[in-house]
């Protein structure tokens, strides 16, 4: 009975950071151009509604997936570029920061089981996955153009902050039904 137990639990698991990666996939190259040169995208949506309902390794996993395969050519970055040189490009850092916003916002996002849920998912969101993707990002672009860390945050963050924080919303309010779902078949 055990041995069923954790193949339906691996099975489950496996389809779950599997459903995940292709949302990454399908959703992150659609972009809208900007003036600015960084495109407005669902990035940073589905990174968190995707820690938001993974366990730790498995956001690792979904998130580490889904930049493998745009490294090897797959076009599922931004504006669906691909390669080793959007990582070393100016938004590489981005995704580099997804990687790790998806880890840690899994990491502290506590249990589904409170009223609070939302709540701490939002702030969880916000004061963990923003910092843990915007730093890498503004690194990123500094080191990639040689501007200040001042310059490189307002071309690359302060025109998307505000967005942003309503992706923390819109994220933190899917993943508590979603996670609610998935309680009753793990």
């Amino acid at each position: 009975m055990t041995s069923k137990m954790n193949i339906r639990h691996a099975t489950v698991s496996m389809c779950q950071i599997a459903v995940c990666a292709a949302l990454l996939c399908v959703l992150s190259p659609l972009a809208i151009p900007t003036p600015i040169n960084v495109a407005f995208t669902l990035q940073v949506l589905i990174v968190l509604l995707t820690a938001l309902i993974l366990s730790p390794l498995q956001a690792l996993a979904a998130q580490v997936i889904y930049t493998l395969l745009g490294i090897v050519g797959l076009p599922v970055f931004s504006n669906y570029q691909s390669g080793f040189g959007v990582i070393a490009g100016p938004t590489g850092g981005f995704i580099i920061g997804f990687i790790l916003a998806s880890f840690l916002v899994s990491l502290l996002k506590g249990s589904i089981d409170s009223k609070w849920a939302i709540v701490r998912y939002i702030i969880v969101a916000v004061v963990v996955g923003i910092p843990c993707i915007y730093l890498p990002g503004i690194v990123g672009f500094m080191l990639y153009t040689g501007k200040d860390f001042a310059a490189s945050f307002a071309v690359v963050a302060a025109t998307f902050i505000l967005i942003d924080l309503a992706k923390c919303v819109i994220a933190s309010l899917l993943a508590v039904p979603v996670n609610m779902a998935l309680k009753k078949v793990r």
